[in-house]
C-alpha cells in the first residue's frame, strides 16, 4: 500500500511538471490564418452564416509558465445573409475588417503537445462593405461605423514540430458588442457580428533566457 502511494505520488508530481514546462520559450511569433464562419445579429431579422476568411500573425508573450499573453492582428472577412422581409433582393452583408485582439492565454503543456485556451476584447476596424439591404449594392463602406468592439473566446492544440516551433489550431467564437452600422440602413438599424473562427498557425519560439546562457557556457567549453 505503501508503495502504491509513493508511485501515486511521483507519478503526480512528473505530471504536474510536464504541465508547467514551457519548452523555455516564453515569447514567440508566427503566420496565423483560416476560415471564418460567419453571422450576425441582424436587428431581428433572420440570419443565415456565410463562410470567409481570416489571414493574420500571432504575437504571443509569456508572462510565467503558463500564463501570457496574445496579440493576433488578422484581416478578416465576415457578414451574414438575411431575411429581407419582402424586399426585391435577397439580403446580405459582406465586410473586411482588420481586428486586433489582446487575449489572456493560459497553456499547459505535456511533452511536446500544448493545450491552450484564451479570452480577452477585439478592436474591429472596417475596411471595406458591400451588400443588398432595401435594393441592389446599396450597403457601402460609408455606411459602417469605422470602429467597434467585440469579445474572443477559444482554445487549441500546439505541437512541437522542432525546437523552439510549433504548430498550432484553433477555434474561436467573436462576439461583436458594438453596431457595425452607422445608422439605420432601411429596416436593419443595428448588426452586431457573430463569428466562429477556425485558424491554423505556425509559432516561432525564442528560447528563453537560461537556454541561451547554457549554449554559451557550452561553446565556451569547447
Amino acid at each position: 500500500m505503501h508503495a502504491l502511494k509513493k508511485a501515486t505520488l511521483l507519478f503526480g508530481i512528473v505530471i504536474c511538471a510536464l504541465a508547467v514546462r514551457r519548452a523555455e520559450a516564453l515569447w514567440g511569433v508566427g503566420p496565423l490564418g483560416g476560415a471564418n464562419l460567419a453571422n450576425a445579429d441582424v436587428d431581428g431579422h433572420d440570419s443565415h452564416s456565410i463562410t470567409g476568411w481570416a489571414f493574420g500573425a500571432r504575437l504571443e508573450m509569456g508572462m510565467n509558465p503558463i500564463l501570457g499573453l496574445m496579440f493576433d492582428p488578422m484581416l478578416v472577412q465576415n457578414g451574414a445573409d438575411f431575411d429581407a422581409n419582402g424586399n426585391a433582393v435577397p439580403g446580405r452583408g459582406k465586410f473586411v475588417n482588420l481586428e486586433l485582439p489582446v487575449l489572456l492565454n493560459a497553456r499547459l503543456n505535456l511533452g511536446s503537445l500544448g493545450v491552450y485556451g484564451f479570452l480577452g476584447p477585439d478592436l474591429v476596424l472596417n475596411t471595406d462593405a458591400h451588400g443588398n439591404v432595401s435594393s441592389e449594392n446599396d450597403l457601402r463602406h460609408t455606411d459602417m461605423s469605422p470602429m467597434g468592439l467585440a469579445g474572443q473566446i477559444g482554445a487549441g492544440v500546439a505541437m512541437g514540430v522542432a525546437p523552439f516551433i510549433d504548430v498550432t489550431a484553433d477555434a474561436r467564437y467573436s462576439h461583436g458588442f458594438t453596431d457595425m452600422l452607422d445608422g439605420a440602413k432601411g429596416d436593419v438599424e443595428n448588426w452586431r457580428s457573430r463569428d466562429v473562427r477556425l485558424n491554423l498557425g505556425v509559432l516561432l519560439h525564442t528560447p528563453h533566457w537560461s537556454s541561451l546562457v547554457r549554449s554559451g557556457n557550452a561553446f565556451q567549453a569547447h
